[in-house]
């Protein structure tokens, strides 16, 4: 515990930082920022305080936050309990932006300005389905760009659409189709104009990089050796791939389940095999299984997800219902207990991605009466 004093003393400003021994099991080394400019420990991320001219860009840097939560979820929503199956939630909409994208976009962006490929630009456009235009939107102006478009679906939610009004993206509504070129291939003919740039999450090594270095690490260190299972939406493709080069790098088995949109569906955030092929980054060598889940299981999942007091969006259910699909296909065809621990155990984690307050009103759309 640290004393009154202690605390006293920090309060006062006489005590900007303490020495790893006061931390002790706090564990020192995640709990104090570096300001690498000045080389002083300038805040105590316990504390959550960001002061000067830099507080916001230190803020929404995600080495300055401690792990997210990773939390298990309750036996209604895991079926296999008694199979000795656990499974956790890794609440990526904690972030500082509220959605898991914000790490590309902030990577992407890191990347581009130590390569001199921001020199001289103005504008971004990047092709989105909300999250990632959303925290490029905040993100650039700490760069000195003055304007981002997006350019997104066009049944995007509406509280999507506000949320990019909201932080100055304007947004630009296309319906791919036949003969018309996609969002993709539009975002990146408009970034090779002078003064833009296009920072191309669906073929940009630092998408993957940025959940390799800010999300499977803190996984790894909070269930250790434990994680036999890792589930994600696949939407960019980015997640399954870091996390493939990730734990493959550090030698651990884990399955890797990759959860796309059933055919004739839509979930926001998430792709179909169809609309995944537009994406150059190798999502479905990096998975192990590929499952296909529909819109009304999404949000419905989302529901019980809400319900149970964690703010899952539908593409958090939709990666929760893409986990209990493969498990029930384990199950059902006696391969189960392949993936278990050295403690005998099934230790599965899913990402929640974004919560589901931008799509407020899809909820009734896709769910029945009854199901609320």
């Amino acid at each position: 515990m640290l004393s009154c004093s202690f605390l006293a003393e920090i309060s006062a400003g006489l005590r900007p930082y303490c020495s790893w021994e006061e931390r002790g099991p706090l564990q020192g080394a995640r709990e104090a920022i570096i300001d690498t400019r000045t080389d002083i420990i300038r805040q105590d991320a316990r504390l959550s305080v960001f002061e000067g001219p830099d507080a916001v860009r230190d803020f929404l840097n995600p080495d300055h936050h401690l792990p997210l939560p990773l939390v298990e979820l309750p036996e209604p929503l895991n079926p296999f309990v008694a199979d000795g199956v656990r499974v956790f939630g890794k609440l990526m909409y904690l972030l500082p932006l509220l959605n898991v994208k914000s790490l590309p976009a902030i990577n992407m962006l890191l990347e581009a300005r130590d390569s001199g490929r921001l020199d001289g630009v103005h504008d971004l456009v990047e092709n989105s389905s909300g999250n990632t235009a959303f925290a490029l939107g905040v993100v650039a102006g700490l760069y000195g760009i003055r304007r981002v478009v997006a350019i997104v679906p066009w049944d995007i939610a509406p509280g999507k659409l506000d949320l990019l009004r909201l932080c100055g993206v304007e947004p630009r509504l296309v319906r791919d189709g036949q003969g018309a070129p996609s969002g993709i291939a539009q975002a990146r003919a408009n970034g090779e104009a002078p003064g833009c740039f296009n920072p191309g999450q669906y073929d940009n090594g630092a998408n993957p990089a940025s959940y390799e270095k800010w999300v499977l690490p803190q996984i790894r260190e909070q269930l250790g050796k434990r994680l036999t299972v890792f589930a994600t939406g696949v939407g960019s493709g980015g997640t399954l791939v870091g996390a493939r080069r990730y734990f493959r790098q550090h030698g651990e088995k884990v399955c890797l389940v990759g959860a796309i949109v059933a055919p004739g569906n839509a979930v926001p955030g998430v792709r179909s095999e169809a609309t995944l092929r537009e994406v150059s980054h190798p999502w479905r060598e990096s998975a192990d299984a590929i499952i296909e889940v529909g819109t009304r299981e999404s949000f419905k999942k989302s529901l019980h997800l809400c319900r149970s007091g964690i703010l899952g969006g539908p593409s958090s259910g939709f990666a929760l219902a893409g986990l209990l699909r493969f498990l029930e296909s384990r199950r059902a065809d006696g391969t189960l207990d392949d993936l278990r621990n050295d403690a005998g155990e099934v230790v599965a984690t899913f990402v929640c991605a974004d919560t589901p307050l931008p799509y407020l009103d899809k909820y009734s759309t896709h769910l029945d009466p009854a199901d609320f």
